[in-house]
C-alpha cells in the first residue's frame, strides 16, 4: 500500500479540511472508491468542475455529477480529475498525489 494526498484546492489556499492522506494501492483504487462511496467524498467532488481547456467546450457538470453517471469508470474519473482547476471564484482543483514520507533531515525543497 502507498500513501496518497488527496487535495481540494481553492483560490484562498489549502486548509486542513481540504485534504486527506489515504492508504491505497493506486490512484485507480481511490477513483473507484470515490465512485462507489461518493457521499464520503461529496465536499471534494461537489466543488470540482472538469473543464476541457483544449477548447472542447464539453460541460461535464461537477465531479459529483460525473460519479453519479452509470457509465463512469475509475479511469475516466481520473481523466476528469486532471481537468479540474481553481477558477478564482468557487471551483476547486481536485488532485491525487502519491507521497513518500522522508525524514526531516532529508528535506530539501530547493530541488526541481
Amino acid at each position: 500500500m502507498a500513501l496518497f494526498l488527496v487535495t481540494s484546492l481553492i483560490d484562498e489556499g489549502i486548509y486542513d479540511s481540504r485534504f486527506e492522506v489515504v492508504e491505497a494501492n493506486s490512484k485507480l483504487e481511490i477513483a473507484a472508491h470515490m465512485i462507489s462511496n461518493s457521499w464520503q467524498w461529496e465536499r471534494f467532488l461537489r466543488n470540482s468542475v472538469p473543464s476541457d481547456w483544449r477548447g472542447g467546450g464539453v460541460n461535464y457538470g461537477t465531479l459529483l455529477d460525473c460519479v453519479r453517471r452509470s457509465d463512469i469508470t475509475p479511469e475516466r474519473l481520473l481523466e476528469l480529475i486532471d481537468m479540474t482547476r481553481v477558477d478564482g471564484d468557487s471551483d476547486a482543483q481536485l488532485a491525487i498525489h502519491e507521497i513518500t514520507p522522508i525524514s526531516l533531515q532529508a528535506v530539501n525543497v530547493n530541488k526541481f
